[in-house]
């Protein structure tokens, strides 16, 4: 895989070396700026609040499933045989109603997630943009997925791209 992306970058940069034209060319790490940048930090704060209820409301009916599972098997001795069926009807339609509602909050998730990030990846690439732009650079790649094997620390332009995301957040605050 990564070798297909250098393989990209390659292609990206062969016509550049064919016009002869000089070319400036930097990078930066789009998941370490995420991982660093406040406001994504705030998000994931957000994001983990959000996802810890729904995992909250998941084992509540994990375990009401699980204790009437338990009642069924312990007392079922006691049920008569309409009590016990009424019993593992109620427990299939719990069970279904948890599969229903786990698939739901986890797609509610990945929604909220996206939302959430969203911005943030907006914020980040107009910064870059901007960063790109000042600098002079006419072709900036993202270090991450490993596309740059080597490059002079003076091209990467991770920290410039944070300390702009934190200025402008500032700013607007």
């Amino acid at each position: 895989m990564k070798r297909l992306g250098f393989i990209f970058a390659l292609i990206l940069l062969l016509p550049m070396a064919a016009v002869g034209a000089e070319q400036k060319i930097g990078y930066v790490n789009v998941s370490a700026i995420f991982e660093q940048y406040s406001a994504a930090k705030e998000a994931q704060q957000t994001y983990q609040k959000e996802l810890e209820e729904l995992n909250r409301q998941v084992t509540e009916m994990e375990q009401a499933i699980q204790a009437l599972a338990d009642t069924l098997n312990y007392k079922r001795y006691y049920f008569s045989e309409e009590r016990l069926r009424e019993k593992q009807q109620e427990l299939e339609q719990r069970k279904k109603d948890y599969l229903d509602f786990r698939q739901k909050a986890e797609a509610k998730a990945a929604q909220r997630n996206d939302e959430l990030s969203k911005p943030i990846l907006n914020a980040i690439e107009e910064a870059i943009r901007k960063v790109a732009q000042k600098e002079g650079f006419d072709l900036v790649l993202d270090s991450g997925p490993g596309i740059v094997l080597y490059s002079k620390p003076e091209l990467d332009l991770t920290d410039k791209v944070l300390q702009l995301l934190e200025e402008s957040r500032s700013a607007s605050e």
